[in-house]
């Protein structure tokens, strides 16, 4: 497959090479001494979307050329800072292609002109002030390429398979649409559906999340329309099928009239090409579940979203979003989403399980479905209520309910020479009903006096989930634990409530020099009622104490602290600390138990930021926040609903407390189009959330959360892009080291496990005008290390070749194609799986607008599509393959509309 993708990339490749290009020289004088003026810059603009193409300087006496340049329709501007400018417009043709300027003399800048005409040229990359800004328009992208299309190709941008966003290494927390959330937190719903060319500029900065009282920033993206994006309307529907099994579609349309915005959205589809990404919590999958990892001391979950979805999927997501302003005072915005999520899934894995003088492995097959269905409705009032006072409120309501099918898990283990020993079959079902209740309000005071500024939040969340369920285990193997089968109902209740208010004031000292006060109050109450039956006399009719308990927790924090903030052109510096108290009261409701303490902290903060010029900074940030224990982790009494992974409850458990160091370097230089960033990251976790873990003889786990100290993670992420030919190629290379320290216990051992990784990568870019190429090749290198035994000491790696193929042909065809070769090696027998993925498009557009589209896609040509993980964590090395959909072909139809009636990239 390979050598046909690189024969038709050398074939095309040597036809634009010999063909005709435009040549352009000259030289540059000064007017009056009639003297060379070396280091004058000439630019080649293209007319048609203002994209400088080429520039060079102009040598010791004064000559200058640019050469390979496109056939097109040209400006060519001379410019030196001494001097006036020099414009001159260029016609290319097949004909036409050398244009010798001659002497070139540029104009004193104090010369009087009858007519002015000026050009707005913006650099495709800048800074201003912290905020990173991207010229949507400097950056080419294929014909009715979305915004997620033109985010790939920015520098310094990653988007994954799933639509998550990094920006200089760093996640983007949050997508904004003209400063607004757009259909609430799913920001795939603007990137996947809005055109690339509506977008004028991608803005990219840090702001403090109001609602969070642990100081932490969010990384914001801010997708700013042009104006001719916001009148009239415009949008696209799409359908695909193979009209048997799969289908794929989407209606996507926006109207605005003045200030006011409607939006609609339907999308559906079956196959693992879906719009809903990774800002939806409602898609659930034995790869794809969110793994809670903790809540934040404000009372907020926190969480990192895991694999890619896996299995058998079916998506349904709809919405409607409104934006207005209501007279000159009032903003309000308002959305409606429904979300339907359902996934078959069957994975199988192997275990290998090191103890201190043993090991052991496990094999398991699972199956299950899982569906999913959410109402979602957000509303958001700004309200001026003078010109130095203004109120926000902004109220979301929303309703989940998931059901998990009829789960099987059958779990086979052996010794260490692979001896069964004994098999156990894992039966589940259960129903969750929820709804999630976050109100937040602020009040913004300004002032007459500059930068004098009250601030008042408050946030008011509370979530509630009712399940009921069963679990039914049968083992076989062991005459021990045959009498231990398990046939249970379970039923689960959990309201959670937080209160959060935070006072901010800011009095600025001088122009330079600003001092910031808060004080932040925090209540949070968290029940939970677990109730377990067991199966007699031909119901679930007799409490089983061991699984049922009530049980609450309520904490209070306080925290009062102070900021210096010192701000100069080019220079930030803010310092400040926190003290902090947190009370905890852990009451177990059926015996009246109760467990209390208090937590008192000091949490400093130092941030440094330097703009280097106005494409470049170098920043420092040192800051300390906690993570707090969940209900679940708290509640005292087992989790069985895996019987061989029995999981306990610790009421003793107690907030983390965290320090992390960050340093970030990042450089574009907008003329060449070259980049460069860097950044590296510790963190040191205090009674950091661990593991304890006990086997019996029969392989059985039983876990508990408890505190450790001495856990770290560091990491050195470093990225880059060199352009050559006038940006037609582009060589980007990467790399990413970490190294991480987490203890557990095994056994009551201590097992302390490091593990060191290194990931490199090199793409290139071929960007000419009918023809993109892109290649990548990663590697990745992990080497896993155990006090515990040295047996679980196994490297690991895996390598991943990538390419991408977009071919404009004649008669308003294209081509676009992609193939993926990974290579896992050093894993368990029958998991070391190498497969190439590869999918093609045809397309051919029609009208004269082009906005009729008709594909033919084929998704894994070559029938190999696999999912396959390694997850090494404590003493535990698991592979994991799971079924996912391999080779399909469907024909799509999209029509794009606008009022215009023009291209749809046109706006």
């Amino acid at each position: 497959m390979f050598k046909y993708l690189l024969l038709t990339v050398s074939i095309f490749f040597s036809i634009n090479c010999f063909s005709q290009y435009m040549t352009i020289s000259g030289s540059v004088q000064d007017t009056a001494a009639r003297k060379p003026l070396p280091n004058s810059v000439a630019m080649a603009i293209r007319l048609k979307d203002s994209v400088l193409i080429a520039y060079t300087r102009a040598n010791a006496n004064g000559d200058f050329s640019l050469t390979y340049l496109q056939i097109d329709t040209l400006e060519l501007l001379i410019s030196n800072p001494q001097f006036g400018d020099q414009s001159f417009y260029i016609i290319g043709s097949a004909g036409n292609t050398i244009f010798n300027m001659g002497t070139i003399v540029l104009p004193p800048k104090n010369k009087e002109l009858k007519e002015v005409v000026i050009y707005a040229f913006k650099d495709p990359v800048y800074y201003k002030g912290d905020t990173l800004i991207y010229s949507a328009d400097s950056f080419k992208v294929k014909p009715n390429a979305t915004v997620e299309d033109l985010l790939k190709k920015l520098p310094g941008i990653k988007v994954d398979q799933s639509g998550k966003i990094t920006s200089q290494g760093k996640a983007v927390d949050q997508v904004l649409v003209d400063g607004d959330e757009f259909f609430g937190t799913d920001p795939t719903v603007a990137t996947r559906n809005l055109g690339a060319t509506t977008v004028e500029s991608i803005q990219v900065y840090e702001k403090k999340d109001e609602t969070n009282s642990a100081g932490e920033n969010l990384q914001v993206m801010n997708l700013k329309l042009k104006e001719d994006a916001k009148k009239g309307y415009f949008g696209k529907a799409s359908a695909a099928s193979d009209f048997q099994k799969f289908y794929e579609g989407e209606v996507f349309a926006n109207k605005f009239n003045g200030s006011q915005k409607i939006s609609v959205f339907g999308l559906f589809s079956n196959t693992p090409k879906t719009s809903i990404g990774f800002g939806d919590m409602n898609k659930y999958g034995l790869n794809n579940e969110y793994d809670w990892g903790g809540m934040q001391e404000d009372g907020f979950f926190y969480y990192q979203q895991g694999q890619e979805p896996v299995g058998i999927p079916r998506n349904i997501k709809s919405g409607i979003y409104y934006n207005d302003r209501l007279g000159k005072k009032t903003k309000l915005n308002m959305n409606y989403t429904f979300s339907s999520n359902k996934l078959n899934a069957r994975a199988s894995s192997r275990s290998q399980f090191f103890l201190t003088d043993s090991s052991y492995n496990t094999t398991a097959e699972s199956k299950n479905i899982q569906e999913a269905t959410s109402h979602s409705i957000n509303l958001k009032i700004i309200q001026t209520l003078d010109s130095l006072t203004e109120l926000e409120i902004e109220p979301k309501l929303k309703l989940n309910k998931n059901t998990l099918g009829n789960s099987v898990l059958t779990s086979f283990y052996a010794t260490g020479d692979t001896l069964m020993t004994h098999q156990s079959d894992v039966s589940n079902s259960s129903e969750t009903d929820g709804y999630t209740l976050n109100t937040f309000v602020r009040l913004t005071r300004k002032f007459k006096k500059k930068d004098r500024r009250f601030k008042l939040n408050y946030n008011y969340l509370v979530t509630g989930n009712e399940s009921a369920g069963t679990l039914k285990s049968v083992n076989s193997g062991s005459d021990t634990l045959n009498n231990q089968n398990i046939n249970q109902k379970k039923n689960n209740d959990v309201i959670n409530q937080t209160h959060n208010a935070l006072f901010i004031y800011t009095e600025p000292l001088t122009k330079k020099i600003k001092l910031e006060f808060e004080y932040n109050l925090n209540y949070n109450l968290s029940n939970q009622s677990k109730t377990t039956k067991d199966f007699a006399n031909g119901d679930y009719s007799v409490i089983n104490p061991l699984f049922t308990n009530k049980f609450q927790n309520e904490r209070i924090f306080h925290s009062a602290g102070a900021k210096f903030i010192y701000e100069v052109k080019n220079q930030t510096l803010n310092v400040g600390v926190r003290g902090r108290t947190i009370s905890f009261i852990n009451t177990n409701l059926i015996n009246q138990d109760r467990f209390v303490y208090s937590v008192n902290n000091l949490l400093p903060y130092l941030y440094y930021n330097y703009r280097m010029g106005g494409n470049g900074r170098l920043n420092f940030r040192y800051n300390t926040f906690s993570n707090q224990p969940t209900i679940d982790q708290l509640q005292p009494i087992p989790d069985n609903t895996n019987p061989i992974q029995v999981k306990l409850g610790n009421p003793d458990l107690k907030p983390t407390f965290n320090h992390n160091f960050n340093v970030f370097y990042n450089k574009f230089k907008p003329l060449s189009g070259t980049y460069i960033g860097t950044s590296a990251n510790f963190t040191s976790v205090d009674q950091a959330f661990t593991n304890a873990i006990t086997y019996d003889d029969f392989g059985r786990t039983y876990t508990q959360t408890v505190n450790v100290d001495g856990n770290y993670n560091a990491s050195l992420n470093a990225w880059a892009g060199f352009p050559f030919f006038n940006k037609k190629f582009t060589i980007e290379p990467g790399a990413y080291l970490s190294y991480n320290k987490n203890s557990n216990f095994i056994n009551t051992n201590k097992n302390i496990t490091r593990t060191a990784g290194i990931n490199g990568s090199l793409g290139f870019t071929l960007d000419l005008d009918t023809f993109n190429l892109r290649v990548n090749y990663g590697y990745g290198y992990n080497d896993p290390s155990s006090s515990l035994n040295v047996s679980s000491n196994k490297p690991y790696n895996n390598q991943d070749l990538s390419a991408n193929l977009f071919l404009k042909l004649p008669f308003k065809f294209s081509l676009e194609t992609s193939a993926q070769y990974v290579v896992n090696s050093n894993r368990a027998p029958g998991y070391n799986n190498n497969y190439v993925l590869w999918n093609a498009t045809l397309s051919k557009t029609f009208l004269k607008t082009e906005n009729l589209i008709l594909s033919v896609i084929g998704f894994d040509l070559l029938n190999q599509n696999i999912s396959n993980n390694r997850i090494v964590q404590d003493n535990v090395i698991t592979d994991t393959k799971t079924t996912i959909i391999n080779r399909y072909f469907l024909a799509q139809l999209i029509f794009k509309f606008n009022n215009n009636n023009t291209k749809y990239e046109d706006f």
